[in-house]
């Protein structure tokens, strides 16, 4: 079919990628009655929230592997659980492992967690506990801004200085993570731990302005109203987007898979529809793009349909930062050094993050600047089958996803495709340090580089937040630009609803909640007012922010989270209602 030829559909609305984003944004404008059409370019639905066999035998989460940014109000607003997802939250969450077997694990039960903090430093438990509930009033007042229209930096540190907050403005927003963590732990191995959030996707060292707002906008996560836990989807994290493809179609939306989109269809400056790769022409009112902002309006659009500077803006979007997975089928769990051989234990539960210090960090991030890779790296690790043994066809095999951050998109000599074998060795040699009975008993491996990412995921630049997410210049009502900051762009009924957009990236569902917001309130005549929604804000801990803002406080408080008695309590506390 000839783009000029009558089309064969119509529609009410089209959203451009059935990653979670899009898959969220349909659900939404699809409860309020809209046809909505999903386009995936890709067999398989899920953009970066896919579950896939990479290799024989094997189920894994491909890109992201975690669920702790997904928004509650998505999973509720959507029955998510009604629509298949079931997800668990290890016991053991996250441990920090190096060389010698010195190791720290974050648990669920806060008293183990401060137990293992004193044996690796004997301050640091009670700084983890200070820093934690600062983290936590970071998450109270961002709460609701995340799940609305971008405030600009100014409203949002009028926020900050209304409650009495503006220290905590400044150390979680404007900061190095390096600088932000310095200013509570003494442990340099615990900073480095605990800085691995914010390198994620970032090119960027740990001494670079902004990396602490990337640190504190991941770390604010929660699992079924439980502060700074996270669960594993049954199915990988495929489910995630499994459940909203299904809850999408039972109010009569669809996806459309192997669909390519060509360009998005202009007349007199507004979204008619797109045109496909294959030459056919779908046509609707309104069309959504969840996919990358550059994909969205430099690559669906034809030259000169945007005002000339927004153009030029576009261009120049940040997407530098980048990452590589690595996912190995093995035959035996790994046996991580300073535990016992050949015995299954919490050190096989949660995220494992091997080797991690500032000094690390800073090494990858001149390695990142130069095109090159690094001497050595900060591995992270998880090993799903152990929570669900369901994800391997034989007993006794499990999956392990390996990742690595702070990477290139370009190299300095040759290509992610020539060298992508040679880069994988150098990181399972690094790996075999941690686990050296490995060697030998991986029965396959899949490697997923930042080119891979850009060519099989459609993410430019292999950055899997979809833009930087360093700085303010890059965040809030300047994501991904000013024109295009409050999902509209400057085309009518062309909108975008990806992790570009506001509040970013992560497996949270809140781009797209927000953009299908804006849309329905603009649908509604209601294009100039302020979108916020109330019901986001964290509400369980102004007591504990009172009682750990004194001395006295924080002695009392740190008491109390060490006693298992009290456990039960801090657990109540802890949940967000």
């Amino acid at each position: 079919m000839n783009p000029g030829s009558v089309s064969t559909v119509k529609t009410d609305a089209i959203v451009i990628g059935a990653g979670h984003n899009g898959l969220v944004c349909a659900n939404y404008l699809a409860r309020e009655g809209l046809r909505v059409l999903v386009l995936e370019a890709r067999d398989v639905i899920g953009g970066a929230c896919v579950s896939e066999e990479l290799v024989p035998g094997g189920t894994f989460s491909s890109c992201s592997y975690i669920q702790m940014m997904l928004r509650r109000e998505v999973v509720e607003d959507l029955e998510l659980k009604k629509y298949g997802l079931v997800s668990v939250a290890p016991d053991m969450l996250e441990m920090g492992l190096w060389e010698d077997g010195d190791h720290v694990m974050l648990w669920r039960d806060i008293d183990r967690t401060l137990k293992s903090m004193e044996r690796h430093n004997a301050r640091d438990g009670a700084n983890f506990m200070r820093f934690g509930t600062r983290l936590r009033r970071f998450g109270e007042l961002t709460g609701a801004l995340l799940m609305s229209d971008p405030p600009s930096v100014e409203e949002l540190r009028e926020v900050f200085e209304q409650a009495g907050e503006g220290e905590l403005f400044n150390e979680f927003v404007m900061i190095s993570a390096e600088d932000l963590l310095s200013r509570y732990f003494e442990s340099d191995r615990l900073r480095g731990f605990m800085m691995f959030m914010g390198m994620v996707s970032t090119w960027g060292g740990p001494r670079t302005p902004g990396t602490a707002y990337v640190y504190g906008y991941h770390a604010q996560g929660e699992f079924e109203g439980n502060y700074g836990q996270y669960g594993l989807p049954q199915g990988g994290m495929g489910m995630i987007s499994d459940a909203l493809a299904k809850g999408l179609e039972a109010y009569g939306g669809s996806v459309r898979t192997g669909s390519l989109v060509r360009k998005v269809i202009v007349r007199d400056d507004r979204a008619v529809g797109v045109e496909m790769v294959s030459g056919e022409v779908i046509e609707a009112d309104l069309v959504v793009s969840n996919a990358d902002p550059k994909r969205s309006l430099q690559g669906f659009l034809d030259a000169g349909v945007l005002p000339p500077p927004v153009e030029r803006k576009a261009s120049q979007i940040d997407v530098r930062g980048s990452m590589a997975r690595i996912h190995l089928l093995v035959d035996t769990l790994p046996d991580y050094v300073g535990f016992t051989p050949g015995k299954i234990g919490p050190q096989h539960q949660g995220l494992v993050i091997m080797g991690a210090s500032p000094a690390l960090y800073e090494k990858a991030w001149e390695a990142q600047k130069k095109g090159d890779f690094p001497d050595d790296f900060v591995i992270e690790a998880l090993i799903p089958s152990v929570t669900h043994p369901g994800l391997v066809k034989r007993p006794g095999h499990h999956t392990i996803s390996l990742g690595v951050q702070q990477l290139p998109f370009d190299l300095a000599d040759g290509d992610w495709d020539s060298r992508k074998e040679e880069w994988a060795d150098k990181v399972l040699e690094v790996y075999f340090r941690y686990a050296p009975n490995l060697r030998g008993k991986i029965l396959g491996r899949h490697v997923i580089t930042p080119r891979d990412l850009e060519r099989v995921y459609n993410i430019t630049g292999g950055n899997i937040f979809h833009s930087s997410m360093v700085g303010t210049e890059n965040n809030f009502d300047k994501r991904p630009i000013e024109e295009a900051a409050h999902y509209r762009t400057p085309l009518q009924g062309y909108y975008l609803c990806g992790s570009g957009s506001h509040p970013g990236g992560g497996v949270s569902g809140a781009p797209g909640h927000n953009a299908a917001k804006r849309i329905i309130a603009d649908r509604e005549g209601r294009y100039d007012e302020r979108l916020i929604r109330e019901d986001a804000v964290m509400r369980s801990s102004t007591l504990a922010n009172l009682v750990m803002s004194t001395s006295v406080g924080r002695k009392l408080g740190y008491s109390v989270a060490r006693s298992s008695v009290f456990r039960k309590i801090a657990e109540r506390l802890n949940k967000t209602k």
